[in-house]
C-alpha cells in the first residue's frame, strides 16, 4: 500500500507515510478511514520523502476539495507535509493554495514539521482552555 498510517491517540497525532507512487485513490482511502476513525481533529504528519505524488490537475482539485470537506467543523487538525523532491513540493504547494485557512505547512525536514505541530497544538490548546476560538488564527514560526 503506497500510503500507510498510524494513529497515536494519546498525543492526537496521525503519522502518514508515502512510499513508491501515491495516487488520488490512495489519498481518498486514507481520508475515508480517518473519517471513520474520527481523527479529523488530530494533527497530521505526512511524510512524502520516499514517494512520488501522481496527481493531475483534476486529482489536485478533487483532493483539495476533499481536504476542505474533511476539515470542516470546529477544529480541523493541522497538517505538516514533509517533501523530499521538487515535484512533491510543487504538488504540496498547489494543495496548500486550495485548502483555504486550514492549518497546513510544508517542510523539508521531519524535525521541523514535528516542532511546528507540537507548537501549534500547544498554542491552540491554551485557546481552547480559555474558550477562545482558533479558526482563522495562524501560528507564525520564527
Amino acid at each position: 500500500m503506497p500510503l500507510s498510517w498510524s494513529t497515536l491517540s494519546a498525543s492526537q497525532l496521525c503519522i502518514v507515510t508515502g512510499e513508491a507512487t501515491v495516487t488520488r485513490a490512495d489519498i481518498d482511502a486514507y481520508l475515508t478511514r480517518a473519517i471513520r476513525e474520527g481523527t479529523q481533529g488530530y494533527a497530521k504528519l505526512v511524510d512524502m520523502t520516499a514517494c512520488t505524488l501522481a496527481l493531475d490537475t483534476d486529482d489536485l482539485e478533487a483532493v483539495a476539495g476533499r481536504l476542505v470537506r474533511y476539515g470542516r467543523g470546529d477544529r480541523p487538525g493541522p497538517i505538516a507535509v514533509v517533501v523530499g523532491s521538487a515535484l512533491n513540493l510543487d504538488m504540496a504547494v498547489l494543495l496548500k493554495q486550495r485548502v483555504g485557512d486550514r492549518p497546513f505547512r510544508i517542510f523539508t525536514s521531519i524535525g521541523a514539521a514535528r516542532w511546528w505541530l507540537a507548537a501549534y497544538q500547544k498554542s491552540h490548546a491554551a485557546a481552547f482552555a480559555t474558550g477562545l476560538g482558533t479558526r482563522g488564527r495562524s501560528l507564525r514560526v520564527v
